[in-house]
């Protein structure tokens, strides 16, 4: 009965009749009189109130969507009929060139011509039925221009009006919502826009429109590619410059100093944004506004805020002026054990403006200014594509292809996405492996580690190559559009360099690779406080289950030293240790203790 119901609205929802009827209702052929529109309004993000500046060629599909907040800066996003440019807020420049974000931008411009109301051959246009919307009932049409993917269309049904936009992105579903209908001549326009995410509301916005500027003639500098804001420099005229880099915990550390501070550690993420801990905001006097969202390899978002700084310097390297995140990390995040805390991260910010090149071998990181880098290498190039702001490769899992985010913040193994292993086979291929856990941005993450028999990218075949396989429903390692993101563990077989610029990422073969050794001691790990290590997981058949160590019991010393002393990479080097040493620990279960020699297998 119900499905019979249900195809009885499909059959009532006319898509043809509704999108004829919504194109007298927004102007008829008053359209055809206006080339390019323009909107000006108040934007409200993010908990922040700034201005907004929308820019749509009604002819070809290209936009222009700028908005300004105080303390975040401008984020400017522009399509010019073949590339999607975004400038972020640090004032760098980089393309969104993947096959997704080449595919979105289709549809996007199918719809900024409301092609859909006049039917060009080719496009898939079909009634879904119908819904409520609050007190309104709308008609959902899907709508699939071709080389673009599939967006929704909700028309309201006693106006006629388009009442929303709803497409799937990357890793979760975007709603554009159009209100406040009025006349502007002899169009009717919204003048309330509000889009956001499912996995991130806080980070959308609302615009309110203040006024129209409807167009005869497109102006092309509109939807040109925006200029870089180079704020950047490095003293004393140097043409590049090398800084130490460390490995801790396997993660990739720099040094940088802010606002004329001490150096302080970041981790160097290609994924990454400038973000500062809070307990470092503190420590350097800078205070957070605003109240947006963050998300990454976790299932869930973390807050953060906005702040500014004068100066962040990598060596004699230094951006001016730019903003930073404030994330109030948990304690197993910036942890180091009596040393300085970990500040936060940097990327993006950098990679734009300088090509990069990561020494592991040597614990060395090169910085070139962009205009000024020539690569003289020999080693294997590798074009890179963004989707947002994490270069994507071309790479294989035993000969199935997928783009993979290059990821130099991933401390851990390769990571491949559940729906890539259920496309390509791997899924049902491999089952011997064991459970894991992993912690990102947003909380934790799930999967089974295993053992990948080949894995190649640039040419370079990787033999018996650890591997996540994981399902995650929300979070970045739920992409549909990716097949993976690879680390350390690939990355230190080579020394590789970023060149935004160009696009291209250098791998230089090493005559002797970064050995990573694995954890011997079948223990997971993290460490939530500073008196103890605590204990995630235990790997079946292992020298901690040998001892029945289990999920929730705390490690308090380590070979006679306080866990106080200690930080998660400390122990990291400790169970790392060749096989058959011997690890003393004192491990507490509630309120008891025990003390326990553990034998690295």
């Amino acid at each position: 009965m119900m499905l019979a119901a249900a195809a009885l609205a499909v059959a009532l929802c006319n898509a043809p009749a509704l999108l004829a009827q919504t194109r007298i209702a927004t102007g008829g052929a008053a359209w055809q009189r206006v080339d390019e529109l323009a909107a000006f309004g108040n934007v409200t993000s993010s908990g922040l109130r700034g201005s907004a500046e929308l820019r749509y060629d009604l002819r070809r599909g290209r936009y222009s969507i700028g908005i300004s907040l105080p303390v975040a800066g401008t984020q400017l996003e522009v399509y010019d009929g073949r590339t999607v440019w975004s400038r972020d807020i640090s004032g760098g420049v980089h393309p969104y060139d993947s096959w997704y974000p080449r595919a979105r931008a289709v549809t996007q411009a199918y719809i900024i011509r409301r092609a859909y109301l006049n039917r060009p051959p080719g496009a898939a246009i079909n009634c879904l039925g119908f819904a409520a919307d609050q007190a309104k009932r709308v008609a959902l049409i899907r709508i699939q221009p071709p080389g673009g993917i599939p967006a929704v269309l909700a028309i309201d049904t006693q106006s006629r009006l388009l009442d929303s936009v709803t497409m799937r992105t990357w890793m979760s579903t975007e709603v554009t919502t159009l209100r406040d209908y009025r006349q502007v001549g002899a169009l009717v326009l919204p003048f309330v826009v509000e889009s956001g995410t499912l996995f991130e509301p806080a980070n959308g916005y609302k615009i309110e429109i203040v006024r129209y500027a409807v167009e005869d003639r497109v102006s092309a500098s509109d939807f040109q590619k925006p200029q870089v804001l180079e704020k950047t420099r490095i003293l004393a005229g140097a043409k590049s410059l090398s800084v130490p880099i460390a490995l801790e915990g396997r993660q990739l550390l720099v040094w940088a100093s802010v606002n004329g501070h001490a150096p302080l550690p970041f981790i160097l993420d290609t994924g990454g944004h400038a973000i500062l801990d809070s307990v470092a905001a503190s420590m350097l006097g800078l205070r957070g506004v605003g109240g947006g969202v963050s998300g990454g390899a976790g299932a869930g978002t973390i807050a953060e805020r906005y702040t500014r700084v004068s100066s962040i310097r990598i060596g004699s390297a230094e951006l001016l002026d730019q903003p930073f995140l404030v994330i109030a990390y948990p304690y197993d995040f910036y942890e180091r054990g009596r040393r300085t805390p970990l500040a936060g991260i940097l990327g993006l910010e950098w990679f734009e403006r300088y090509a990069i090149r990561i020494d592991y071998a040597r614990r060395v990181l090169t910085l070139t200014p962009l205009a000024d880098f020539r690569y003289g290498g020999s080693g294997t190039t590798v074009p890179i594509r963004f989707q947002e702001d994490m270069p994507l490769a071309r790479a294989a899992a035993d000969g199935h292809s997928g783009d993979f985010g290059v990821d130099t913040g991933n401390a851990s193994i390769l990571i491949l996405y559940g729906n890539f292993l259920r496309r390509s086979g791997l899924l049902a291929k491999y089952a011997a492996g064991y459970a894991m856990r992993g912690e990102g941005t947003g909380g934790g993450n799930t999967g089974r580690r295993e053992t990948l028999a080949t894995f190649t990218i640039g040419g370079q075949a990787i033999q018996n190559l650890d591997a996540y396989f994981t399902h995650m429903k929300t979070g970045s390692f739920s992409s549909w559009t990716e097949a993976g993101d690879l680390g350390l563990t690939v990355l230190s077989r080579f020394t590789p360099t970023f060149d935004y610029a160009t696009q291209r990422l250098y791998l230089d073969p090493v005559p002797r690779p970064l050995v990573i050794a694995p954890n011997r001691s079948g223990l997971g790990f993290t460490k939530n406080q500073p008196d103890a290590i605590d204990v995630v997981a235990v790997r079946p058949n292992s020298a901690a289950s040998a001892l029945g160590i289990a999920p929730g019991d705390q490690i308090v010393t380590v070979n006679g030293r306080n866990a106080r002393d200690l930080s998660s990479a400390d122990f990291l080097d400790v169970v790392t240790a060749r096989t058959g040493t011997v690890v003393d620990l004192m491990v507490r279960r509630g309120s008891a203790t025990r003390d326990l020699r553990l034998v690295l297998r």
